[in-house]
Protein backbone atom coordinates (compact mmCIF):
# COMPACT_ATOMS: atom_id res chain seq x y z
CA UNK A 1 0.00 0.00 0.00
CA UNK A 2 2.89 2.80 0.87
CA UNK A 3 4.09 2.21 -2.82
CA UNK A 4 0.64 3.31 -4.41
CA UNK A 5 0.86 6.14 -1.97
CA UNK A 6 4.38 7.03 -3.08
CA UNK A 7 3.38 6.35 -7.13
CA UNK A 8 0.26 8.78 -6.56
CA UNK A 9 2.81 11.48 -5.15
CA UNK A 10 5.48 10.67 -7.32
CA UNK A 11 8.46 10.10 -4.75
CA UNK A 12 10.37 7.47 -3.80
CA UNK A 13 9.21 3.94 -1.76
CA UNK A 14 11.77 1.38 -0.39
CA UNK A 15 9.91 -2.06 -1.01
CA UNK A 16 10.46 -4.13 -3.78
CA UNK A 17 8.35 -5.28 -6.26
CA UNK A 18 8.41 -8.26 -8.97
CA UNK A 19 9.28 -7.19 -12.42
CA UNK A 20 5.76 -8.85 -13.21
CA UNK A 21 3.99 -6.80 -10.81
CA UNK A 22 5.85 -3.62 -12.41
CA UNK A 23 4.20 -4.89 -16.27
CA UNK A 24 0.77 -5.54 -14.31
CA UNK A 25 0.44 -2.14 -12.93
CA UNK A 26 2.36 -0.03 -15.53
CA UNK A 27 -0.34 -1.41 -18.05
CA UNK A 28 -3.29 -0.67 -15.90
CA UNK A 29 -1.89 2.89 -14.29
CA UNK A 30 -1.29 3.78 -18.40
CA UNK A 31 -5.10 3.00 -19.29
CA UNK A 32 -6.59 4.69 -16.49
CA UNK A 33 -4.46 7.72 -15.02
CA UNK A 34 -4.05 10.92 -17.23
CA UNK A 35 -0.81 12.42 -18.52
CA UNK A 36 0.43 14.01 -15.38
CA UNK A 37 -0.16 11.25 -13.03
CA UNK A 38 1.25 8.65 -14.86
CA UNK A 39 4.07 10.98 -15.16
CA UNK A 40 4.13 10.84 -11.28
CA UNK A 41 4.23 6.87 -11.21
CA UNK A 42 7.38 6.59 -13.77
CA UNK A 43 8.76 9.66 -11.21
CA UNK A 44 8.13 7.51 -8.50
CA UNK A 45 9.80 3.90 -10.18
CA UNK A 46 12.57 5.64 -11.54
CA UNK A 47 13.46 7.25 -7.42
CA UNK A 48 12.95 3.65 -6.19
CA UNK A 49 15.72 2.30 -9.01
CA UNK A 50 18.25 5.04 -7.83
CA UNK A 51 17.64 3.94 -4.28
CA UNK A 52 18.49 0.19 -4.96
CA UNK A 53 21.12 0.82 -6.53
CA UNK A 54 22.30 2.94 -4.01
CA UNK A 55 21.67 0.56 -0.86
CA UNK A 56 22.73 -3.14 -3.69
CA UNK A 57 24.09 -2.07 -6.61
CA UNK A 58 21.45 -4.13 -8.36
CA UNK A 59 20.36 -2.84 -12.14
CA UNK A 60 16.94 -4.39 -12.35
CA UNK A 61 17.16 -4.28 -15.95
CA UNK A 62 13.71 -5.75 -16.75
CA UNK A 63 12.38 -2.97 -14.83
CA UNK A 64 14.69 -0.18 -16.37
CA UNK A 65 13.34 -1.26 -19.48
CA UNK A 66 10.05 -0.89 -18.84
CA UNK A 67 10.16 2.40 -17.65
CA UNK A 68 11.93 3.47 -20.45
CA UNK A 69 9.12 2.20 -22.98
CA UNK A 70 6.51 3.85 -20.79
CA UNK A 71 8.77 7.28 -20.89
CA UNK A 72 9.26 6.78 -25.08
CA UNK A 73 5.35 6.48 -24.83
CA UNK A 74 5.05 9.54 -22.74
CA UNK A 75 6.94 11.18 -24.60
CA UNK A 76 5.34 10.56 -28.10
CA UNK A 77 2.27 12.26 -26.39
CA UNK A 78 3.41 15.22 -26.02
CA UNK A 79 5.06 15.92 -29.87
CA UNK A 80 2.38 19.02 -30.63
CA UNK A 81 2.75 21.68 -32.87
CA UNK A 82 0.81 24.96 -33.93
CA UNK A 83 0.89 26.62 -37.13
CA UNK A 84 -0.69 30.14 -36.94
CA UNK A 85 -1.52 32.20 -39.65
CA UNK A 86 1.32 33.47 -41.51
CA UNK A 87 2.40 37.74 -40.79
CA UNK A 88 3.18 40.15 -43.44
CA UNK A 89 7.21 39.88 -44.24
CA UNK A 90 9.63 41.81 -42.32
CA UNK A 91 11.56 44.41 -43.15
CA UNK A 92 14.40 44.49 -44.83
CA UNK A 93 16.52 44.60 -41.68
CA UNK A 94 16.45 41.61 -39.91
CA UNK A 95 16.73 41.65 -35.80
CA UNK A 96 16.00 38.53 -33.64
CA UNK A 97 15.70 38.24 -29.96
CA UNK A 98 13.33 41.16 -29.61
CA UNK A 99 10.08 39.28 -27.27
CA UNK A 100 6.47 39.38 -28.28
CA UNK A 101 3.46 38.25 -26.77
CA UNK A 102 1.66 35.78 -28.89
CA UNK A 103 -1.90 34.38 -28.19
CA UNK A 104 -3.54 31.27 -30.08
CA UNK A 105 -5.89 28.82 -29.69
CA UNK A 106 -4.98 25.59 -28.80
CA UNK A 107 -7.21 22.19 -29.21
CA UNK A 108 -7.27 19.89 -26.44
CA UNK A 109 -5.61 16.35 -27.83
CA UNK A 110 -6.51 12.90 -26.14
CA UNK A 111 -3.09 11.30 -25.89
CA UNK A 112 -4.66 7.69 -25.57
CA UNK A 113 -6.13 8.55 -29.11
CA UNK A 114 -2.97 9.80 -30.66
CA UNK A 115 -1.24 6.30 -28.38
CA UNK A 116 -3.91 4.06 -30.43
CA UNK A 117 -3.50 5.60 -33.69
CA UNK A 118 0.28 5.16 -33.99
CA UNK A 119 -0.33 1.51 -32.29
CA UNK A 120 -2.47 0.92 -34.99
CA UNK A 121 -0.34 2.60 -38.48
CA UNK A 122 2.94 2.82 -36.65
CA UNK A 123 5.52 5.97 -36.56
CA UNK A 124 5.60 6.33 -40.17
CA UNK A 125 3.98 9.27 -42.22
CA UNK A 126 1.36 8.19 -44.32
CA UNK A 127 1.91 10.81 -47.01
CA UNK A 128 5.27 10.05 -47.48
CA UNK A 129 7.08 7.27 -45.53
CA UNK A 130 8.98 8.95 -43.84
CA UNK A 131 10.02 6.93 -40.63
CA UNK A 132 12.35 8.99 -38.04
CA UNK A 133 13.93 5.83 -36.18
CA UNK A 134 14.87 4.70 -39.76
CA UNK A 135 16.85 7.93 -40.63
CA UNK A 136 18.01 9.30 -36.81
CA UNK A 137 18.04 6.11 -34.59
CA UNK A 138 16.96 5.37 -31.60
CA UNK A 139 16.64 8.92 -30.57
CA UNK A 140 13.72 9.35 -32.54
CA UNK A 141 11.98 6.32 -31.89
CA UNK A 142 7.92 6.98 -31.67
CA UNK A 143 8.70 10.34 -33.19
CA UNK A 144 5.60 11.61 -35.40
CA UNK A 145 2.57 14.04 -35.44
CA UNK A 146 -0.32 13.03 -35.49
CA UNK A 147 -3.08 14.38 -38.32
CA UNK A 148 -7.18 14.42 -37.52
CA UNK A 149 -8.48 14.15 -40.84
CA UNK A 150 -11.37 16.77 -39.90
CA UNK A 151 -9.85 19.90 -38.65
CA UNK A 152 -10.62 20.01 -35.04
CA UNK A 153 -10.60 24.21 -35.90
CA UNK A 154 -13.84 23.41 -38.07
CA UNK A 155 -15.95 21.19 -35.60
CA UNK A 156 -15.74 23.84 -32.67
CA UNK A 157 -16.40 22.09 -29.81
CA UNK A 158 -15.22 18.66 -28.31
CA UNK A 159 -16.32 15.52 -30.31
CA UNK A 160 -15.97 12.06 -29.86
CA UNK A 161 -12.52 10.90 -31.98
CA UNK A 162 -12.04 7.19 -33.64
CA UNK A 163 -8.25 7.15 -33.29
CA UNK A 164 -8.13 4.92 -36.33
CA UNK A 165 -11.04 6.63 -39.26
CA UNK A 166 -10.28 10.51 -37.69
CA UNK A 167 -6.51 10.38 -37.01
CA UNK A 168 -3.86 9.68 -39.32
CA UNK A 169 0.38 9.96 -38.12
CA UNK A 170 2.55 12.17 -40.70
CA UNK A 171 6.02 13.47 -40.79
CA UNK A 172 5.57 17.35 -39.44
CA UNK A 173 6.63 18.31 -43.40
CA UNK A 174 3.79 16.52 -44.51
CA UNK A 175 1.14 18.04 -42.05
CA UNK A 176 2.35 21.41 -42.73
CA UNK A 177 1.76 20.64 -46.37
CA UNK A 178 -1.67 19.47 -45.34
CA UNK A 179 -2.82 22.59 -43.28
CA UNK A 180 -1.20 24.56 -46.34
CA UNK A 181 -5.20 24.48 -47.13
CA UNK A 182 -8.24 25.61 -45.05
CA UNK A 183 -10.44 23.57 -44.02
CA UNK A 184 -6.53 20.73 -44.41
CA UNK A 185 -6.79 19.05 -47.81
CA UNK A 186 -6.65 15.26 -47.44
CA UNK A 187 -3.75 12.98 -47.09
CA UNK A 188 -5.21 11.73 -50.67
CA UNK A 189 -4.89 14.79 -52.20
CA UNK A 190 -1.47 15.58 -51.16
CA UNK A 191 0.04 11.64 -52.42
CA UNK A 192 -1.13 12.85 -55.57
CA UNK A 193 0.39 16.60 -55.37
CA UNK A 194 3.99 14.46 -54.30
CA UNK A 195 3.62 11.67 -57.43
CA UNK A 196 3.20 14.40 -59.95
CA UNK A 197 6.67 16.18 -59.13
CA UNK A 198 8.34 13.14 -58.61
Amino acid sequence: MRNFVAFSEGRVYKRAMSALSYEIFFARFYEDLSYSEFERVIKSVELHLEYRWSKSKAKHLEVRTLVDSYRAKLASQVVSSVYPDEVPKPPAEFTEGAVKQVTINAYERDPKARAACIDEYGAICQVCNFNFEAKYGAMAKGFIHVHHKIDIATVGESYQVDPINDLVPVCPNSHAMLHAEKPAMSIEKLRKIMEIKA
